[in-house]
């Protein structure tokens, strides 16, 4: 049986027979093991005191010291337990105070676990030691029907479970394997998501100390051990986001950037090129716009740093210039013209429908008044009313400049073309290989599938956003085809 294998089966003895609670008994072990002292905080008859009980079944014949509520008696040495237990501590009592304190400094590698009905900020904040301890675990209030019905089935699973021979740690392997522990290696996207994690703890002036950091990192290390590996990877640090963190500001702000996170980092090389998609689109339709165009040299002048075609139309009784880039001539898309101010204006509407004669449509709100007035504040109805055709003045047809420029133009989108195909398919292979990669790390030891399934929903989402920029990229290159 290999070590992973005994893992599985131990947590299955441990988890068994009080459904919907196995998260907080898997990473409750994972801390014990990296000696990461816990709080559990939920309410009277959560299962607070079933999971420290639970804890401690993990180890072999394990010395434990259990403080109760209204116990004052505490030993000397407390370095010789193996698991030290406060349950449902009394955080305004100095001598539970000070008794916590002695077991945090004292106790060497024994696991320490304090469970209350007192929210984290509060019952921690009261002993003075919200920041050594590393997870804080809330338990639901209720389980689901089916779960409530499987439990009051089988009420005998509620005892101490039983743990088969030889799953059960005995003192001197977790000793060997703290050792191990320790050399195990970070890697680099855990790393990247540690300082992720840090600069949202800046931003939101959430405090983490360093030895809570070093607490932390030393669950992935045991993450990572327990499935027999020698570094860490990105599924190991899905415990960061869960409701870990002891204060509400602090589990909101981490959890609810959690996702994001692990993706920037795990796409760090190909984000560049995903933060600024390319627009096929407007590529494609430049392509089509030039192919279909003619040759013909048009009267324009500039305005607002773009060649324009100049209309004058009267509505109200008042003259009104308007500007119209050449770009739109001869396409069959609606636009706004620019008014006299270099402001789009949004109560005229033009198209070219393919010819070089412009249909012009108006918002019925301006016949009354005319366009210049309350241009500042113009606000357009749903409806526009066909108002003219106004033809365009053609100074050359066939215009061997023209022609030229058109050629040039169409070249430089060929180049622009084929190096968007590359790199379009570039980025699909690597999400392609990348979300291929991930679906093994799904059936690790301690994977929080929740967090690693919506990830890889993401992953599909920009997958398919990138096939769309390529399909039509590829639809822009076949157009070139059409050249002569």
């Amino acid at each position: 049986m290999t070590k992973t294998e005994r893992i599985m089966k131990l947590l299955e003895a441990l988890c068994n027979g009080i459904p919907e609670r196995e998260s907080y008994i898997q990473l409750g072990f994972l801390a014990s093991v990296a000696g990461a002292p816990i709080y559990i905080y939920g309410r009277p008859g959560s299962g607070k005191s079933l999971i420290a009980n639970r804890l401690a079944a993990a180890y072999k014949d394990p010395r434990v010291l259990k403080v109760g509520r209204r116990q004052q008696n505490f030993p000397d040495r407390v370095g010789v337990f193996d698991i030290i237990i406060f349950q449902s501590f009394n955080s305004l009592d100095d001598v539970t105070k000070e008794n916590i304190h002695t077991a945090i400094y004292d106790r060497n590698n024994a696991a320490l676990i304090l469970t209350g009905d007192q929210r984290p900020e509060t019952a921690l904040n009261n002993i003075d030691v919200s920041d050594h301890i590393v997870l804080s675990m809330s338990l639901p209030e209720s389980l689901s029907p089916k779960a409530l019905c499987s439990l009051l089935q089988d009420q005998s699973k509620l005892s101490d479970p039983k743990i088969p021979e030889g799953l059960a740690l005995t003192q001197d392997e977790l000793l060997q394997w703290i050792k191990e522990i320790k050399d195990i290696t970070l890697s680099e996207d855990t790393l990247g998501i540690i300082a992720k994690i840090a600069e949202i703890c800046d931003k939101h002036d959430i405090y983490v100390p360093i030895h809570k950091w070093i607490a932390l990192t030393n669950i992935m290390k045991t993450i990572a051990f327990f499935n027999g590996r020698t570094e860490t990877r990105f599924t190991d640090t899905f415990f960061l986001g869960s409701p870990i963190w002891g204060k509400s500001n602090a589990n909101t702000s981490i959890n609810g950037a959690f996702s994001n996170v692990i993706q920037t980092v795990l796409l760090k090389d190909i984000a560049e090129t995903l933060n600024t998609p390319y627009d096929a689109e407007a590529a494609n339709t430049r392509v089509k716009n030039l192919l279909r165009r003619s040759n013909n040299l048009y009267e324009t002048r500039m305005f607002n740093n773009e060649p324009c075609l100049y209309y004058r139309i009267t509505i109200a009784g008042e003259i009104t210039p308007l500007y119209v880039p050449l770009r739109y001539i001869e396409t069959d898309q609606d636009f706004n013209p620019y008014n006299e101010l270099k402001r789009i204006e949004p109560r005229v509407r033009c198209n070219y429908h393919g010819s070089s004669n412009c249909s012009i449509s108006i918002d019925p709100a301006v016949k009354g008044a005319g366009l210049r007035a309350s241009v500042q504040n113009s606000i357009t109805s749903a409806k526009f009313e066909d108002y003219a055709k106004l033809p365009t003045y053609v100074i050359r047809e066939n215009d061997p400049d023209i022609i030229a420029k058109k050629k040039a133009t169409l070249e430089e989108l060929k180049k622009e073309t084929d190096t968007q195909l590359e790199k379009q398919t570039q980025l699909l292979l690597a999400l392609r290989d990348m979300y291929r990669a991930n679906k093994a790390y799904r059936s690790d030891l301690f994977c929080n599938t929740e967090i690693f399934d919506k990830l890889q929903d993401n992953l599909r989402e920009v997958f398919e956003q990138v096939s769309a920029v390529a399909s039509k990229v590829k639809e822009t290159a076949a157009l070139f085809s059409q050249i002569k």
